[in-house]
């Protein structure tokens, strides 16, 4: 089976689910986070096979957990913290170049390795410009072969940006999701969590 993770804001929590080879999913824990006011969540497997969650507060601050199973029961032990000046947003792992990105609303994109044992020191690499308008939002790292893709939610001119996931991060351009009723397709507009994949999933 596999994992997914939420925050459960009124809790402060993250939420467990399990989903089986069915697609049947079911909640497997709360495990709160010690944040007042939880926001982005992320996650990755850590070089050793070990499922971590990163998530954020509003008043910047972001903790990495380490999610495991102790004789039956989850548990989530605290591996990192740090801070951004200002609200936070999506991160995203990049788990084959082991770097973090993470929004922050008001100045652009940080960088840092997302190891929990490595120093805690983020770098603004993708600060607000001609593609990034405020908000900086959503993030997700778009795989097809050997191409990844680092997509960000512009939702101040509803777009999405993207960049190379490996640096310098060059940029790739931007679209938008508009409406087309014809093929009954909604638009797309002041987008918060995003995710992407390669894989065609259908009509």
């Amino acid at each position: 089976w596999d994992l997914a993770v939420a925050t459960q804001r009124d809790e402060a929590a993250l939420v467990l689910f399990g989903i089986d080879a069915a697609g049947r999913v079911r909640e497997l824990a709360r495990l709160p986070t010690g944040l007042d006011d939880i926001y982005g969540v992320c996650s990755l497997r850590n070089a050793a096979g070990r499922f971590e969650v990163i998530v954020n507060d509003k008043d910047g601050r972001l903790r990495q957990f380490e999610v495991m199973r102790e004789q039956g029961l989850w548990q989530a032990a605290l591996r990192r913290e740090f801070r951004l000046s200002s609200q936070p947003e999506g991160c995203v792992v990049d788990e084959a170049s082991g770097w973090l990105f993470v929004g922050e609303e008001d100045r652009g994109v940080w960088r840092l390795k997302a190891a929990a044992d490595a120093p805690a020191q983020p770098e603004l690499i993708l600060p607000l410009g001609p593609l990034l308008h405020a908000d900086v939002e959503g993030l997700a790292i778009y795989r097809r072969g050997a191409q990844r893709l680092l997509v960000v939610s512009s939702q101040g001119n509803d777009s999405y940006a993207l960049f190379d996931a490996e640096p310098p991060h060059a940029p790739r351009g931007a679209f938008r999701i508009g409406l087309n009723a014809a093929l009954g397709i909604d638009g797309a507009s002041e987008t918060d969590g995003l995710d992407v994949t390669p894989v065609n999933l259908g009509a």
